[in-house]
C-alpha cells in the first residue's frame, strides 16, 4: 500500500496574510502602468489643473475635464471599467430620443473611479 500525497489545508492565518498582502500590494498598478498613465494623460492633468485654477469657486465647472482624465487613466489600468464608461458616454452623445430615456453614466463613472482608487493612480 503506497501512501497518497494529500494537500494539507492552508491554515486560516496564512490565508488571511495572503488576502491582506494581495489587498495592499497585488491590486496596485505596476510601475510600467504608472509610467504609461503619466505619459498618456499628462495633457489632461494639465487641463484639469488649469481649469481648477481658473474656476476656483466652481469645481463642478471642471467635471468634464476630470472625467476625461479618469477615462484616460482607466484605459491603461482599468480597461473593463473604462470601456463601460466610454460606451455609456457614447450612448449619451448619440442619444436622440426622449430626454427621460437618456442613459445615466454615474454608475459607470463610480466603478471607474473605484478601480482607479484601488490601483492608486
Amino acid at each position: 500500500h503506497k501512501p497518497t500525497a494529500r494537500a494539507s489545508p492552508t491554515p486560516a492565518w496564512i490565508r488571511w496574510i495572503h488576502v491582506m498582502l494581495e489587498y495592499l500590494f497585488g491590486r496596485r498598478a505596476t510601475k510600467e502602468q504608472v509610467v504609461s498613465v503619466n505619459k498618456r494623460c499628462a495633457t489632461r492633468v494639465s487641463a484639469v489643473k488649469q481649469c481648477f485654477s481658473a474656476n476656483a469657486g466652481d469645481k463642478s465647472a471642471c467635471d468634464a475635464f476630470g472625467q476625461d482624465l479618469d477615462l484616460c487613466k482607466g484605459r491603461v489600468v482599468c480597461q473593463d471599467a473604462a470601456a463601460a464608461f466610454s460606451r455609456c458616454t457614447h450612448l449619451v452623445i448619440n442619444h436622440t430620443g426622449i430626454k427621460a430615456e437618456t442613459p445615466d453614466c454615474d454608475g459607470a463613472l463610480r466603478e471607474l473611479r473605484k478601480c482607479l482608487k484601488t490601483k492608486r493612480v
